[in-house]
């Protein structure tokens, strides 16, 4: 048993860090894009979705597919670790 907190964030505060706007994040999580606890795995989410939106030029539907993707891609990867 772990007795690590996740570190949460408000809105602001996850846009200040991110650099994304506050009105973008809501679209995202709107959109099923990104959950809402805004802890560390939603500022690294939001940092890929930006790299791929400005690298891919892709809509909110085109970037949902593809970080469900890239999700079940890194999960199957740690079930191979676990599994060698």
């Amino acid at each position: 048993m772990s007795d690590f907190t996740p570190q949460t964030y408000s809105l602001e505060i996850l846009a200040e860090t991110t650099g994304v706007s506050t009105q973008m994040i809501v679209q995202y999580q709107e959109h099923g894009i990104i959950h809402p606890d805004f802890d560390d795995e939603t500022i690294r989410t939001l940092r890929r979705i930006e790299a791929l939106r400005e690298a891919c030029e892709m809509n909110l539907n085109g970037i949902k597919l593809l970080t469900q993707l890239l999700d079940e891609v890194e999960q199957l990867r740690q079930e191979l670790r676990i599994r060698r």
